[in-house]
């Protein structure tokens, strides 16, 4: 699995279509991590304070959900504002574009997630995968309902903490490699030689 940075969504001629395209990869990685495991495996943590495979995806889950009212607020605003021309490239702000590159799977920087997004702390969480996926999916509404809109201008506010604002383009961006940092750590459990493998 690939790790994307920021610098593919700045070069990309069509950003809308580069995030929808890493959106569906994500979803692909996803299935494949979670490929014919049962549920007790994708429970399996490595140590008390890490992160099994079912919480990586529960708390992708948690996150792309916590952004839904914001996303819908923006194109909201977006779509009362004169349409943007053409398919615009990826303008990052400053704070949009710094947490982008924390986010990152190609950071080396350990990040703790917001109270609000954490997994349950149980190793009895059912339905992870399906409940990714089906996240996915509804975020991939919202990338393709910002045709036309100025996602660069369109402003959001954080769902952590509402003192940090940036762009809808930038939130598309953080979400997708969000996904990829957290999905290759749930590859990184199942690779582990302590992994159950019956």
């Amino acid at each position: 699995m690939g790790t994307p940075s920021i610098n593919m969504f700045l070069g990309s001629p069509d950003f809308l279509r580069a995030v929808v395209s890493e959106t569906v990869r994500n979803s692909a990685s996803a299935e494949t991590v979670a490929a014919e495991l049962t549920e007790e495996q994708l429970n399996w943590k490595p140590s008390a304070d890490r992160w099994s495979i079912a919480q990586c995806l529960e708390h992708l889950s948690f996150a792309t959900n916590s952004f839904e009212k914001y996303f819908e607020a923006a194109l909201t605003r977006g779509r009362a504002r004169a349409a943007a021309g053409g398919s615009a490239g990826y303008k990052p702000t400053i704070m949009g574009g710094w947490l982008a590159k924390h986010v990152s799977p190609e950071s080396a920087r350990k990040l703790s997630a917001p109270k609000i997004l954490r997994p349950a702390a149980s190793s009895n969480i059912r339905g992870s995968l399906e409940m990714f996926l089906q996240q996915q999916d509804r975020f991939l509404e919202f990338v393709r309902r910002s045709e036309g809109i100025d996602y660069n201008k369109t402003r959001l506010r954080s769902p952590v903490t509402p003192l940090v604002r940036y762009s809808l383009a930038d939130a598309f961006v953080i979400t997708v490699l969000h996904g990829q940092r957290h999905l290759a750590q749930a590859q990184h459990v199942r690779e582990m030689t302590e992994f159950p493998r019956t």
